[in-house]
Parts: C-alpha cells; sequence; structure tokens
C-alpha cells in the first residue's frame, strides 16, 4: 500500500541518516587501533537495533524512551564484547552516538 510504502522511505532515510552520523562518532571514540573495525561494527549493529526500534517505536506502540534506551544498552554491549573497546569507551560511544541521533529524530 502507499501508506506502507511511505512508511519504508522514511524508516530507509533515517537507517541511512543515523548510520551517517552513528559510524564516525563511535569511530572517533574509539582506541587508536580499533577505529576502523568500530565503524563497521557500528554500522552491524545499526542493521540489527535500528530497524527492531523502529518498528517497536511505529508499529508496536513502544515507548520511544524505553526502546532508545534499550538500543544504547545493546550497543554498549557490542562495542565492549565484539568491537573489544574498554567498556568507558563502549558506553560513551554508544551514548554519544544515540543521543546525536535521538536528537536528530526531533528535528526531522
Amino acid at each position: 500500500s502507499v501508506a506502507r510504502d511511505g512508511l519504508m522511505i522514511r524508516w530507509a532515510i533515517a537507517f541511512m541518516i543515523t548510520v551517517a552520523c552513528e559510524l564516525p562518532l563511535v569511530a572517533i571514540c574509539a582506541p587508536q587501533g580499533l577505529r576502523r573495525r568500530s565503524a563497521g561494527d557500528s554500522v552491524l549493529v545499526n542493521m540489527l537495533t535500528h530497524p527492531l526500534a523502529w518498528l517497536s517505536v511505529t508499529s508496536l506502540g513502544q515507548s520511544w524512551l524505553v526502546v532508545e534506551c534499550t538500543v544504547l544498552i545493546v550497543e554498549a554491549i557490542v562495542y565492549a564484547t565484539v568491537t573489544r573497546m574498554p567498556w568507558p569507551r563502549a558506553v560513551a560511544a554508544a551514548t554519544l552516538a544515540n543521543v546525536v541521533t535521538a536528537s536528530l529524530s526531533f528535528l526531522l
């Protein structure tokens, strides 16, 4: 349907903006030797969290704040365990990236 197509286009645009913003922010937070890996992991984890967050908020009516906090926690865990960032940097990267993109969601 036209409404569903419009929603998918809005999701795709939101996803591209999210990745374009979060990738460099996460890379900057990573230790020098992990910057390239963290950038790639940022894209991969967003391929998981972004569609689930979008679906949770737009279709399932979940609380935006709860969903954003859950995404932040999942991404911090991935950056610490998969990317191997030290926990403080992983939490900082996930927090910075998600605060920026969450703020942009109110502007767009």
